[in-house]
């Protein structure tokens, strides 16, 4: 009986296996011994570990993400006459296929389609920018019919390397919640979510319309990850209590740290990041402008690497950036407060609480200072 069950469970898994593995069978002429890429469409810092689907790398195809160390899947074609890729997706994933534009050109992608379980065939012509792939599969079928609904929710653009505008997030997150409630498992659902977060920011529509969907359904690995990030931005906002960090060395910021000032002012950068570099020197005359009035200031470096937590040592120095600085190793305030973007901005109590939440504006974040001071 025991051997019975295990022999069952095998083939279970095979099954499930096998469901999810894809073929693509790849042709492009106009390409042919240069290279294109499969990838991931525009992510937020933080939520490139839910793109993880993988392909079989060979002599044409390499794994570039892994390479430049991405959390999200990107790989890349030398394309041939014929290219066949064969790979693995846990579930269906929104992906393009682009190319580096070159000596100055911009580069472009075709239209976001859907990788899942199966097998397809792609010819991609010359100019591929914007096109829509026709992949007959249940969930690009799903996602051609959503977005056909979602168009009078957008304007849309002349350009065709700019994406449509959105008229009104409100509008369009109450037509995605009818959507669930009658769409209880659907990956494309909780996929549109997950797009409006990356280009639309926080909204709190977003996890009230991820609890509509099925018990089931919540219990994919896709859905878990999707609100924690959520759960951790909304428990982050304005009016919350910021939560303890662990940073390298056995550093931490916990509420004890906020006792000692009036606010504490914590700058989120790196040093891939180029706003965050400009604005350092901005950082600095709002220190010098309110250090003196019982304001902290702290900034949180995202760099995990010795070579780049020199550079980021340096960069402070030279800016004269004269307060304290962790390094967020473990990436523990990344998480905790889910941080997507560089540079943000949070200002503290003393109570701990967050008095705002700011993505790039240090006017802004001088004009809450002065006015919480006042």
């Amino acid at each position: 009986m025991k051997k019975l069950f295990y022999a069952l469970l095998i083939l279970i898994s095979n099954f499930l296996y096998c469901q999810n593995n894809f073929e693509i069978d790849l042709s492009s002429d106009s390409y042919i011994n240069d290279s294109l890429m499969l990838g991931a469409p525009a992510t937020r810092n933080g939520f490139g570990e839910l793109y993880t689907f993988k392909i079989q790398t060979n002599n044409n195809i390499s794994d570039f993400g892994k390479k430049i160390r991405m959390k999200h899947s990107i790989y890349y074609f030398k394309i041939q006459k014929k290219n066949i890729a064969s790979g693995f997706t846990e579930y269906p994933q929104p992906v393009a296929f682009g190319y580096m534009g070159k000596n100055g050109k911009a580069g472009y992608s075709t239209k976001v389609f859907f990788l899942e379980g199966g097998k397809y065939k792609i010819d991609l012509p010359k100019d591929f920018n914007n096109v829509e792939l026709n992949i007959d599969s249940p969930t690009n079928r799903e996602y051609k019919i959503l977005q056909k609904s979602l168009e009078p929710f957008y304007i849309k653009s002349k350009n065709p390397y700019q994406g449509d505008s959105l008229i009104n997030i409100d509008k369009k997150q109450e037509f995605l919640g009818e959507y669930i409630r009658k769409n209880p498992n659907s990956y494309v659902a909780l996929w549109e979510i997950v797009n409006d977060y990356t280009l639309n920011d926080y909204h709190p529509a977003y996890l009230k319309n991820l609890h509509l969907f099925s018990a089931k359904f919540k219990q994919n690995a896709l859905y878990k990850g999707v609100e924690a990030r959520l759960n951790a931005e909304q428990s982050t906002s304005i009016g919350q209590k910021i939560p303890d960090i662990y940073f390298e060395n056995g550093n931490k910021l916990t509420s004890e740290d906020f006792k000692k000032y009036k606010l504490t002012f914590i700058d989120y950068w790196s040093t891939t990041c180029a706003p965050c570099i400009k604005s350092m020197p901005e950082i600095v005359n709002l220190y010098h402008e309110y250090k003196g009035q019982n304001v902290n200031f702290i900034t949180i470096t995202d760099e995990q690497k010795p070579n780049r937590m020199e550079v980021a040592r340096n960069i402070l120095k030279k800016n004269n950036a004269d307060w304290i600085n962790f390094f967020d190793v473990n990436k523990d305030f990344q998480k905790k407060v889910n941080a997507t973007s560089y540079p943000l901005h949070f200002i503290i109590d003393e109570n701990g609480k967050i008095i705002a939440r700011i993505s790039n504006s240090i006017e802004e974040a001088r004009a809450v200072i002065k006015e919480f001071l006042q």
